[in-house]
């Protein structure tokens, strides 16, 4: 919103029906590319993740067999 904050909306909306079409711009810029180390590191995150994920889902599979095989 810059300096004006909300305060400013109206007299930009105003500005905005006079003005040319590319002056104003609906996107943010791009973040920046993360490097290829920070990539990595995220990439192993993921992973370690998604293995306590997977061996919590294979313990609690586990213990649904034990209880059908109980209630049999």
């Amino acid at each position: 919103m810059g300096r004006g904050g909300w305060y400013m909306w109206p007299y930009m909306g105003y500005g905005r029906m006079y003005a040319p079409p590319w002056f104003y711009t609906p996107y943010w810029p791009y973040p920046p590319f993360p490097t290829q180390e920070d990539e990595e590191q995220f990439l192993k995150d993921q992973a370690s993740i998604l293995k306590d994920e997977l061996a919590q889902i294979n313990k609690r599979l586990e213990e649904l067999k034990k209880q059908g095989k109980e209630k049999k």
